[in-house]
């Protein structure tokens, strides 16, 4: 049971760090619940196959061969009357082992929506109870609850139907052996000592036919979760560590030839080339599905891009290794991210080592300082699931105080202002911009004002760089910049 242990822990280890590698439209592709209970459950049932339904299996075959041999020594007569049920007993055994493997995966997959039904329905609470939905949730979780009651119940129809064969060919043995071998003890074929000895062996039969029965039950459930863990194992992981070899220093150069890339067939990005120097900061705006957080992901390499289309300090970024990559540019995606814990364990998250000196720094500059020494505990106040106790803007900010801890030598904010007031949305571009002096700053942001001010705006439309300059620039040019600006300025 102990080596079950281990298997177990190994196997989740190793499912756990396959996940990690994984590109991200896979997560986009699954759900939550579903990944969970593959980690918790199916784990948990393949560890009680490989300890328990290895070890009643192994107690029952031993004591099979062991309790046979022994009657094929006494009398190969009486042995052979006591088998002849057995070859149905394996029939029966193959056939029953199938049924509950299929039956028991449905089980698991069930289990995985019921756990997903609880995951989406607690994570959304405040939208629950914003709406008064919590007679719906509860009615939508009674219906997976039903689901997977259901599921349960058509596998416990077979084991009660299983079991009981099991035990009822068990007897029929005994009857068989009891007619035939009484006729012969009578006749005088065998022996009387013969005919008791073996009779002693054969009630001893039961136990081990029995623990075969659970044993193929208990493997076949192990069977149906390695299945399903082998669907998600047998997925590809991300490769593109393997792609680049240079390890370098970024400086913040960024350089886009002629780019193009599409997702499934569908144009995202078209023949864009922009030049931008290290310590130029560049705001992008245009309109949703423009191609504006497309760029940044190919930048990043979290998708990867064409060859010889985007080059960083002059080096294709293809070739450059994509820790190295993203130890220079840190990109702080639309939908921030907050773990249960801490506020400072959030700030800290990429470096718990740091001081408080640094946390708090990092903090001030997001324009987040005031408002934490305000939480019960200050930067020592827990958070909640996924952030549940902040405001969408202090989520934000706590984010972008996570990344300028890192000090990159290229920022990326994709959108990240979008739950902040114009005001102290000013105040931290205002920061960013004091605190990445020599360094690349690259926003995108649907409010133009707040980007009016950077060296440079590139405004993006159907995948296409339609605009490119500075503020007085682009307003001369009185396109698509100056339209949505002369709009959210009320000119």
């Amino acid at each position: 049971m102990g080596a079950a242990r281990r298997i177990e822990q190994s196997l989740r280890n190793d499912f756990f760090s396959h996940l990690q590698s994984l590109h991200f439209d896979f997560f986009s592709q699954r759900k939550v619940g579903d990944l969970m209970a593959h980690t918790v459950n199916d784990i948990e049932t393949l560890k009680f196959a490989c300890g328990l339904g290895v070890l009643i299996a192994y107690d029952g075959i031993f004591l099979l061969i062991f309790i046979f041999a022994a009657m094929l020594y006494i009398s190969p007569q009486l042995a052979l009357y006591a088998f002849i049920p057995f070859p149905i007993l394996g029939l029966l055994i193959l056939k029953f082992g199938r049924m509950i493997e299929e039956r028991f995966q449905k089980v698991q997959d069930s289990f995985s929506e019921l756990t997903e039904t609880a995951r989406a329905s607690i994570s959304g609470i405040k939208v629950v109870k914003a709406f008064v939905r919590e007679g719906d949730e509860v009615r939508e979780f009674e219906t997976s609850s039903e689901a997977y009651l259901g599921k349960n119940l058509r596998l416990v129809r077979i084991w009660g139907v299983y079991q009981p064969i099991i035990t009822y060919l068990a007897a029929i043995a005994t009857v068989i052996f009891l007619w035939l071998g009484g006729i012969d003890t009578i006749t005088l074929n065998i022996t009387l000592g013969d005919f008791a000895a073996v009779l002693m062996y054969l009630t001893m039969l039961t136990w081990p036919m029995m623990a075969m029965g659970w044993a193929v039950d208990i493997i076949k459930r192990g069977n149906a979760s390695l299945n399903r863990i082998n669907d998600i194992l047998q997925v590809k992981p991300q490769t593109l560590a393997e792609s680049g070899t240079l390890d370098i220093s970024i400086r913040g150069d960024i350089e886009l030839r002629d780019l193009s890339f599409s997702y499934n067939g569908r144009k995202a990005l078209r023949n864009v080339s922009l030049k931008i120097p290290t310590g130029t900061a560049v705001g992008f705006t245009g309109a949703t599905g423009s191609g504006k957080s497309t760029l940044f992901h190919l930048l990043t390499r979290v998708e990867e891009p064409p060859e010889n289309t985007m080059f960083v300090d002059g080096v294709d970024v293809r070739k450059i290794k994509r820790d190295s990559l993203r130890e220079g540019i840190v990109y702080v995606p639309q939908e921030t991210t907050v773990f249960s814990g801490t506020v400072r364990d959030n700030i800290s998250f990429m470096n718990p080592a740091l001081t408080d000196s640094d946390i708090e720094n990092a903090a001030r500059i997001a324009e987040i300082y005031d408002e934490i020494q305000g939480f019960p505990g200050g930067f020592d106040a827990r958070v909640g699931e996924r952030g549940l106790s902040l405001s969408g803007g202090q989520r934000q900010r706590i984010a972008l105080a996570r990344a300028v801890l890192l000090k990159p030598s290229v920022l990326i904010l994709d959108d990240v202002f979008s739950s902040l007031d114009l005001k102290t949305e000013s105040m931290v571009l205002r920061n960013l911009r004091r605190e990445m002096k020599g360094r690349t700053l690259l926003a995108i942001s649907s409010r133009v004002p707040s980007i009016s001010g950077f060296d440079a705006i590139a405004v993006f439309d159907n995948g296409k760089l339609v605009e490119y300059g500075s503020h007085g620039e682009l307003m001369s040019e009185n396109g698509i910049y100056a339209g949505l600006y002369k709009i959210q300025t009320f000119e």
